[in-house]
């Protein structure tokens, strides 16, 4: 049997969200959402680069 701590998908705290955590953009703390580490507004402005950044692809 393998130990969970070479399996971490088998942690249900791992991935909980609710977390307090430190945001990646504005690295004040936040809570852990389903998108990650990010406050809301940091996460609003990295979705519009990527969005950005797909649409100058498609050119």
């Amino acid at each position: 049997m393998a130990s969970e701590a070479l399996e971490p998908w088998r942690d249900p705290e791992n991935y909980k969200s609710g977390k307090r955590v430190r945001c990646y953009g504005c690295k004040t703390e936040c809570h852990k959402a389903h998108w990650g580490n990010w406050c809301f507004d940091c996460n609003v402005e990295r979705i519009d680069r990527i969005n950005k950044r797909f649409a100058e692809l498609v050119k």
